[in-house]
């Protein structure tokens, strides 16, 4: 096959080339200082507001059938707006966190957002180790110190199969040590593991202190990281099954169009216009835009990589090298991104 050189491909290499040599100063300038010592204000239940405590419901529910009651909700007022949900079942060793994170960004005038909570079940043992068990999403940019294990379940959303894997992992660990029963002693382990966490990260070259002495900063190295998962489809550790039915959708449509449609709108309506736009090219543009209507509806995370790689790829390996100038595949992750921003402004429950 011939290596087409039209709009979509053209807008690929802009990207890409954007991704590689712009985005590292943007990054240094628009990263957050990570605070040496985290301030923690608890926030009572009472203050919570109603999206919030119907956010919460299902999860507390989940964990209450586990024997898992709340301790306490708190925020890390001088880091992030991220809602942080401590719980405790006095006869099990593990302790449990739920951590809910929204982020906000403006890439030259492209508003996005994003929804998503962490469950984290955590044991101590008496040697020193740390299991934690978490369905975190996001691949993290961060390397994981020597005295935790940590475990990823990133597609389990059901808190009992959860809590089951990380009992079976912590059954061959050793001898679990208690948690901490009470706010003050929370607080005190969190700042005392953020601490040792990130000295880690400084020996590692992913942190570095600040001149003042009071802040950690991120390096080019955990900026790296993030670059190269951009270009990572599985970064987002989406699950096989949304793969291979993003995958079906985003080959099969376009090829409808391409193969099925176009021919037969061409047939019916005649020679195209000299002027304006093809009918069969408005015929594969509305196959290529549903199936990114469907994308964005059934993931978080279709990237710009991977809607390139499952509409493109396919539709000229069996379509032909070329389909003329129209960028089919950019519409149709354009169209998904806006649809799964639409979703995600619905969810926001921390700001505004």
């Amino acid at each position: 096959m011939i290596l087409p050189i039209d709009c979509d491909l053209f807008g690929f290499l802009w990207t890409t080339a954007t991704v590689v040599f712009g985005s590292k100063p943007n990054l240094r300038k628009n990263s957050r200082p990570i605070p040496l010592r985290y301030q923690r204000e608890v926030v009572a239940d009472s203050s919570l507001s109603d999206a919030q405590k119907k956010y919460l419901a299902p999860l507390d529910s989940q964990l209450e059938a586990l024997n898992y009651r709340p301790m306490c909700t708190y925020r890390v007022t001088n880091y992030g707006a991220n809602l942080l949900r401590e719980y405790s079942n006095p006869a099990d060793p593990a302790s449990c966190t739920l951590t809910i994170v929204e982020v906000q960004t403006n890439v030259n005038g492209v508003k996005g957002v994003k929804n998503s909570h962490v469950v984290n079940f955590t044991t101590r043992f008496s040697g020193g180790k740390w299991l934690t068990t978490r369905n975190m999403e996001l691949k993290t940019v961060m390397d994981t110190p020597d005295y935790r294990i940590v475990l990823e379940c990133p597609h389990v959303t059901d808190l009992a199969q959860l809590k089951n894997k990380h009992d079976a992992r912590s059954a061959s660990l050793g001898t679990p040590v208690s948690p901490p029963r009470d706010v003050e002693s929370i607080f005190a382990e969190g700042q005392m593991d953020h601490e040792r966490f990130s000295g880690y990260q400084v020996q590692r070259g992913i942190l570095r202190l600040n001149p003042q002495g009071d802040a950690y900063l991120i390096t080019d190295k955990a900026f790296n990281r993030g670059i190269r998962n951009f270009f990572n489809p599985f970064a987002h550790r989406i699950s096989l099954a949304t793969v291979l039915f993003s995958l079906l959708i985003g080959a099969v449509l376009p090829l409808f169009g391409i193969l099925k449609l176009a021919p037969a709108v061409a047939e019916r309506l005649g020679p195209a216009p000299a002027v304006g736009f093809n009918p069969s090219t408005l015929a594969i543009a509305a196959c290529y835009a549903l199936a990114g209507i469907i994308l964005g509806f059934i993931g978080e995370a279709q990237s710009y990589v991977w809607v390139m790689l499952i509409t493109y790829a396919p539709a000229h390996l069996l379509a032909g090298s070329t389909l003329g100038w129209f960028p089919y595949s950019t519409l149709a992750f354009g169209i998904s991104y806006f649809v799964c921003q639409a979703k995600r402004k619905r969810r926001l429950v921390l700001q505004s």
